[in-house]
């Protein structure tokens, strides 16, 4: 019998979307698939070939438990350049991305208190906070997804322990301004609050520009920031990133991960060196992903019965719809009907919503949206 803890929390909707596409594939059935938000690209060939080449050198065994120094000097250096963070090394610490979600929330709240996430939300991190034994509560953002301050103290209590966010935004692709994290600032300052700052998809935006919160001096022992490869560099496989965090929050999560994974994959870690020199294939995945949402958002707008916020950043749409249908249920229609998988919005705390992942070539974008246009007109 397994831990009531285990039995609290839920699979993946992406993961698993993702897993009954790859069953229906297996079958013979052509899927149209916006489910699981991964990069159709392969890594850069670059990249592959200095890893596997340190690798033949004899570089396969345990790295140091934070990551190799070198490469952790290097996503300093980088976070000084591109986020304004006056990180060091020993701030650093390199870890699978997703893993860092639970370092961060295992280092900073007890049992029971609770951590508050505005919807919509990345569809983990509930079950992520759970499964740390904290408190998930939700707060409302308002119809442009933009942060409601006044509203957002009323769920303050005294077990309030962080604020935890992704920007651009997992599934709305909302690009937040400096004026907006700024004033999210100035709430955790007041509310004596620390903000986990998740900034996977931040080479990744069309409109507007990254602004880093932990930029801000105040917030320097009062944020921890998370990003990785996966998603600007197609290393999703690779299972590579870090966070950057004040050293007691780096010394306590180093010891958690010192007790569960030993290091990040050591191959992995020689990639991500390599990735940091290279701009050039982030420009050309950027410019692609661009075009993509470009046809996404075009398509989406022909469809009677849907409203969309217009992303500008990740590679996501977050349409809403105007039927009294279960968004379960419209996805499995989908799927069941016209052979497309999209991921309902319920797990990410919006329903009436379903996401569409655009990480996929424009034909598979144009077919498919023109099944789910089919199906809004059959209604």
């Amino acid at each position: 019998m397994v831990s009531s803890r285990v039995n609290g929390i839920n699979e993946s909707a992406t993961v698993s979307m993702s897993n009954k596409a790859a069953e229906l594939k297996a079958a013979g059935k052509t899927i149209y698939s916006f489910g699981i938000g991964e990069p159709d690209f392969t890594t850069p060939e670059e990249i592959i070939d200095y890893a596997f080449k340190e690798a033949r050198e004899g570089k396969t065994h345990y790295t140091p438990s934070a990551g190799i120094m070198e490469l952790r000097e290097k996503i300093a250096e980088k976070m000084k350049k591109k986020n304004n963070i006056d990180a060091t090394a020993s701030s650093v610490l390199v870890t699978p991305t997703k893993f860092s979600l639970n370092l961060a929330l295992y280092s900073i709240i007890d049992p029971g208190e609770e951590v508050l996430l505005p919807a919509p939300y990345y569809v983990s991190y509930p079950d992520i906070i759970k499964l740390n034994q904290g408190k998930m509560i939700t707060v409302p953002t308002d119809e442009n997804y933009e942060f409601d301050f006044q509203e957002m103290k009323k769920y303050i209590s005294p077990k309030t322990k962080a604020f935890m966010f992704n920007n651009p935004v997992n599934p709305t692709g909302k690009v937040y301004s400096e004026k907006s994290l700024r004033a999210l600032a100035d709430f955790i300052l007041e509310n004596d609050l620390y903000l986990i700052s998740d900034e996977i998809y931040e080479d990744l935006i069309y409109k507007g520009r990254m602004f880093s919160p932990g930029s801000i001096e105040e917030m320097k022992d009062k944020t921890v920031t998370l990003s990785g490869f996966s998603k600007s560099y197609a290393m999703t496989g690779w299972r590579i990133g870090y966070m950057v965090a004040p050293l007691d929050i780096i010394k306590a999560a180093n010891k958690v991960q010192q007790q569960t994974l030993t290091c990040a994959p050591s191959i992995s870690q020689y990639g991500a060196m390599k990735a940091l020199e290279d701009e050039e294939s982030v420009a050309k995945m950027r410019q692609e992903f661009a075009k993509r949402r470009d046809l996404t958002v075009s398509l989406l707008k022909e469809i009677d019965g849907i409203t969309l916020y217009e992303p500008e950043g990740a590679f996501y749409a977050f349409p809403g719809y105007s039927t009294e249908k279960a968004d379960d249920k419209l996805s499995m229609e989908l799927l069941e009907k016209y052979n497309v998988i999209v991921t309902p919005g319920s797990p990410f705390g919006a329903p009436g919503h379903f996401r569409i992942s655009y990480a996929t070539s424009q034909d598979v974008i144009r077919e498919g949206i023109g099944r789910i246009e089919k199906y809004f007109n059959n209604l």
